[in-house]
């Protein structure tokens, strides 16, 4: 492969990221913050293929790539956007964009689908510098192959399904990992949280409504299930969901039909939904917080998430993920190591706040760190004091580790 990729995207940090992950996995690449810098390189770089934001300042991304397809139609373009972006998303596509994808970008998403559309395009690919990570699921423990194979088996299906487990175990991703295994991966992900809002909220934002339809109502607005279209509505903390709005989820789930606040005109429900809850809906149903015929609705099929502490094999390549990731968005170069001992300690901690807890502190060791390798004694006192009794090896330090497993 001799043409590069070109990368348009308007925030810095997000911006060298991806040219980090591009360039590890082989491909050359350029890069441009606005659509008009773009054009001026595609004139005299002819890059392989696009990949643009779609919020740019000036011209957005789908304006871009109407002037790609004009002038160089055989240039295949790829559009990111952000969760609220779904309409913008469908109209790239229209307008003749390969795929989108919703931020934050998954690497092994990205790195699969760039592959999947320059090989379409008679691109030479190459060699994979490592194994693409599935669904963006990190680990090596029999847990995580556990869920990435109950993932392969429920995702074809239209089922409902729930996901269960504590704060910071990455329920969204697993929700996420379904929708791009399944038959609908082609069309929008849509999340929404559910989580202590009033009902007039819950119930606009989910059915949509039309203008007039309450005070404030200036305009018609698509709801989440309109949204989602024939993909997957993510329900998060559906467990926060208020009792009468469930009363209502409840007949669109029976129905397959809702309709918009402020008209009869039913619509009908497409989507899948996919919920996720870190309470114990059951015990909620017994004391009268949750609807019982609700619960059975969503629990077609329950995914359990086990926490951080049950998947302590997983330590190891999460922290390396983790550093090599901090480390690019940050700039810190070369990347912050960690010694044997400090590793150790880590996979023995048990982790209340789960995956998004060891992110954060991470994060914060390697911003403050001077000397670009992290000892035991950078820790924090709780976590420290921990001994590891595991039976795998934990003496490696990351240095040795090449990448994670995926």
């Amino acid at each position: 492969m001799t043409n590069p990729v070109l990368i348009v995207e308007d925030e810095k940090n997000l911006r060298r990221v991806l040219v980090a992950v591009l360039e590890a996995e082989g491909y050359p690449t350029i890069a441009a913050e606005n659509a008009e810098e773009a054009l001026g390189m595609i004139q005299t770089k002819h890059p392989a293929l696009v990949l643009s934001d779609q919020r740019l300042p000036g011209l957005s991304g789908t304006d871009l790539l109407r002037r790609i397809k004009e002038a160089h139609p055989e240039i295949p373009v790829i559009i990111s956007t952000a969760y609220g972006e779904i309409e913008q998303a469908v109209e790239a596509i229209k307008a003749g964009a390969e795929h989108y994808l919703t931020k934050p970008v998954d690497e092994g998403e990205l790195i699969a689908l760039i592959r999947q559309t320059l090989a379409r395009h008679g691109e030479s690919l190459p060699p994979l510098h490592r194994e693409l990570r599935r669904y963006g699921l990190i680990g090596v423990s029999r847990a995580i192959e556990t869920l990435l194979e109950t993932i392969d088996l429920v995702a074809p299906a239209p089922s409902n399904v729930l996901i269960t487990g504590e704060s910071g175990t990455g329920k969204e991703l697993v929700a996420r990992a379904l929708h791009q295994a399944s038959p609908r991966a082609e069309q929008p992900f849509v999340a929404f949280n559910c989580g202590a809002i009033p009902l007039e909220l819950v119930e606009s934002e989910i059915f949509g409504y039309e203008r007039g339809a309450f005070t404030g109502a200036t305009r018609a607005q698509a709801g989440k299930l309109e949204m989602a279209a024939s993909g997957t509505l993510f329900l998060d903390e559906v467990g926060d969901m208020p009792l009468p709005m469930q009363v209502k989820m409840l007949r669109a789930l029976q129905e397959r039909e809702f309709t918009r606040l402020g008209t009869h005109q039913p619509q009908r429900l497409a989507a899948r939904i996919v919920a996720a809850t870190h309470v114990d809906l059951a015990k909620a149903v017994s004391e009268g917080h949750f609807r019982e015929d609700l619960y059975y609705r969503l629990n077609v099929i329950p995914l359990l998430i086990p926490p951080l502490r049950q998947r302590q094999a997983d330590i190891a390549p999460l922290v390396h993920h983790f550093l090599r990731q901090i480390c690019t968005v940050i700039g810190r170069d070369p990347m912050v190591t960690i010694a044997p001992d400090a590793l150790a300690a880590l996979e023995a901690y048990e982790w209340p706040g789960n995956i998004r807890q060891l992110e954060n502190l991470l994060e914060r060791m390697v911003v403050l760190n001077r000397h670009g390798h992290l000892q035991r004694s950078d820790l924090p006192t709780e976590i420290a004091r921990h001994q590891s009794d595991n039976a795998f090896p934990t003496s490696s330090s990351l240095s040795d580790f090449h990448g994670p497993a995926y």
